[in-house]
Parts: C-alpha cells; sequence; structure tokens
C-alpha cells in the first residue's frame, strides 16, 4: 500500500516496525525512523524522516533527495520512496531477510 508521508506517519511508522521486525535494529521517533543491521549479516541502514528525506547506508546509494510517498513491499522485502520526478526502492539483502525464518 502506498502512503503520504505528510499525512500518514503513523502507519507509515506502523508498517516499517513490521518490515524490519528482528531482522537489526530499529529505531522509532517523531519524526525519524530507522533500521540498522546487526553484525554479522551485512552491513545495510536505512533512515527515513517524517519531511520526506532519506539516509540509506549502502555502497552507491547516495540519494540527497526530499519524497512524498512510501510504498511497503513483502516480495522482495522493499520498499519505495517516490516524489517529484524520482523513486528510490530500498530492498533488504536476502541474507538479512532470511533471518526472519531461522529465528
Amino acid at each position: 500500500m502506498r502512503y503520504e508521508l505528510s499525512t500518514d506517519w503513523m502507519l507509515i511508522t506502523e508498517q516499517f516496525q513490521s518490515m524490519f521486525a528482528e531482522l537489526g535494529d530499529v529505531t522509532v521517533s517523531e519524526d525519524l525512523l530507522s533500521y540498522a543491521s546487526v553484525q554479522p549479516a551485512v552491513a545495510t541502514a536505512l533512515a527515513l524522516t517524517s519531511s520526506g528525506e532519506l539516509l540509506a547506508n549502502m555502497p552507491l546509494h547516495a540519494i540527497n533527495s526530499r519524497f512524498e510517498h512510501v510504498e511497503f513491499h513483502q516480495t522482495p522485502l522493499s520498499l519505495t520512496l517516490s516524489g517529484a520526478n524520482l523513486s528510490y526502492t530500498y530492498t533488504v539483502p536476502s541474507a538479512i531477510a532470511s533471518l526472519r525464518s531461522s529465528v
């Protein structure tokens, strides 16, 4: 389902927590959602602000833009951020996604 960052922050927060449950460290605050894998898993992190700013910590993923919408996907385990003339999809690495079934 697609959510509007400016109006659906609480729903986005719930989906974000569900998406990353048991896959690493999840931090939630009034205006920031963040996920970080834990060792020995591959290093990856993602942070999203309620104003649409993104910080992704994966090689070659330097993003400096503001997004307006977020959409969560189950297969593959990912989320897509979109804004004016741009789109970014963050996919949980398969080695990390597989942790959920092995817990």
